[in-house]
């Protein structure tokens, strides 16, 4: 199908309009299954995330969606959640590089970025393989796996200084 207006997007998404902090991940999911049953259905929608790089570094998600005839390049970016930042509680529609400077300047000029490492796919919706973890994800992962939960816990022990003074272990 080809994509619909942005009047049609928007009446769709109004729905799922939030300013709650950190209601973003789940207001996507929510925005891409509900999509999926538009009558002017993407034929490919999925979770898409922005880095903000201000005074601390800040995910932020949206929903992406592809209609027939449209490449990655061509993407339409539904974001319901980006009232959290400030401004009104809208729906907003556009371009990847749109919706990235419009974090930026939500964020005082901050810089944004797509964020491909935090992409956390659904194969249900998509036929796609998850991206590839960060070198240091992966090393702090194989460290955890190799520390068992008991001498994690005897380092938590350690760490703690009980009240009367005696030690521990």
């Amino acid at each position: 199908m080809p994509r619909p207006d942005h009047t049609y997007i928007n009446a769709q998404a109004l729905k799922f309009v939030s300013d709650a902090r950190g209601s973003c991940d789940q207001v996507s999911d929510e925005l891409c299954t509900a999509a999926l049953f538009w009558s002017n259905a993407p034929r490919k929608c999925y979770p898409i995330h922005a880095l903000v790089r201000g005074d601390y570094a800040q995910n932020h998600i949206a929903m992406a969606a592809l209609w027939s005839g449209d490449d990655d390049n061509d993407r339409l970016i539904v974001n319901p959640t980006i009232a959290q930042f400030g401004g009104d509680r809208r729906v907003f529609i556009g371009t990847a590089d749109a919706w990235l400077a419009e974090l930026s300047r939500l964020h005082n000029g901050a810089p944004a970025e797509l964020d491909p490492g935090g992409s956390k796919f659904n194969s249900a919706w998509m036929h796609e393989l998850p991206e590839a973890k960060t070198a240091a994800v992966q090393q702090e992962q194989r460290r955890s796996s190799h520390v068992s939960q008991d001498s994690h816990m005897a380092d938590t022990l350690k760490k703690t200084k009980p009240c009367c003074g005696c030690v521990v272990m």
